[in-house]
């Protein structure tokens, strides 16, 4: 009779992924995702199961990869597993709705520690714990890639209240910004600027406010549904920076919008290192931008910054004193300035 192979120990550092396989490294990781009522039937299924209060649901996904999007040396795997959260809660939140779960899927070399994935893992239920704390992870996937990547979908619920798209502003609305402007942007500068330096890089990520708003995001999600309750007229995440993603509302609202300068110099202003090219053009902060009817008071954590001046039949983004219109800034995965 032939001895039984013992498993190896998923939490040692030694232990890869590959080594272990993916139904214990599944095994591994589900107690650490975090769950919630709404979540009927949770992973180890074919597929989930979640109770919604209605048949609308808000959805959205998605991709994170180690190069283009992260890295590594700068970035522990809890915080990219914080960011992750992050950045598609805030989609879902920019539409007014609240986060009901998550489905996360990572793909990664069969040789990454499996200390790699649990801790990944950590980031994510972190994340949730601060950010969308009644939100669970209902499933999602484990496979093989060149490079770690994560793709993660998002599930919202309306709670009876209509959805806040881009499309909305009217003129005469109020353009206002609910959370940081530049800090990620000012972060990943100074990131960039240590070069291959892994001390002054391990110092930024310990101490450093900026930096530590690139990595790991403090995204002020809650602000969504309290500007869908004030009854804003359109929203949307800025992911990708203010004028970019102020241009993207301006064409599907079919308006123009003028930013103040003077305004968001003060809102930089509490931010040294932050510059006004980082907060027009840098992204990643996943602040909420808002058009508010001009009738309304806007609520607390909102700062106006604009206005929406006119409709428009090729509308644009204009920030009287600059001139924007040969500036492309913002993210763009495919632009030769944001390849790694």
């Amino acid at each position: 009779m032939s001895e039984a192979v013992e498993s190896p120990d998923a939490t040692s550092p030694s232990v890869s992924v590959g080594e272990l396989g993916e139904s214990a490294a599944l095994q591994a990781i589900f107690p650490l995702l975090p769950g919630a009522p709404s979540t009927v039937l949770g992973p180890g299924d074919d597929a989930a199961i979640i109770s919604l209060s209605e048949a609308q649901v808000v959805i959205s996904c998605d991709m994170m990869m180690e190069g283009p999007d992260f890295r590594l040396d700068w970035s522990t795997p809890v915080m990219v597993g914080r960011k992750a959260i992050a950045s598609n809660a805030a989609d879902i939140a920019a539409m007014g709705a609240h986060v009901v779960t998550y489905e996360i899927a990572v793909a990664t070399p069969a040789h990454t520690p499996m200390s790699t994935l649990l801790d990944l893992a950590r980031g994510f239920a972190q994340g949730i714990s601060e950010l969308t704390p009644e939100a669970s992870i209902a499933g999602g996937d484990l496979s093989r890639a060149p490079v770690l990547s994560l793709a993660v979908t998002v599930l919202g619920d309306m709670r009876g209240r209509a959805p806040v798209t881009r499309s909305g502003a009217q003129p005469g609305d109020v353009m206002a910004v609910g959370g940081p402007l530049g800090l990620s942007a000012a972060g990943l500068r100074l990131l960039l600027g240590a070069g291959d330096d892994s001390r002054q890089i391990a110092q930024l990520v310990a101490e450093n406010e900026l930096v530590h708003q690139h990595l790991a995001p403090q995204s002020p999600i809650a602000l969504g549904p309290i500007a869908a309750e004030a009854g804003a007229h359109a929203m949307m995440d800025i992911s990708d920076g203010l004028v970019l993603d102020a241009t993207r509302m301006a064409r599907a609202s079919g308006v123009d919008i003028e930013l103040d300068i003077d305004t968001l110099s003060t809102v930089i202003a509490a931010y040294p290192g932050v510059t006004l090219e980082d907060a027009l053009f840098g992204g990643e902060d996943h602040s909420f931008l808002v058009a508010f009817p001009s009738n309304q008071s806007i609520p607390e954590g909102f700062t106006p910054i604009g206005v929406v001046t006119r409709a428009s039949a090729a509308p644009e983004v204009t920030v009287p004193g600059r001139d924007i219109s040969h500036e492309r800034g913002g993210w763009d995965p495919f632009s030769p300035a944001t390849a790694t």
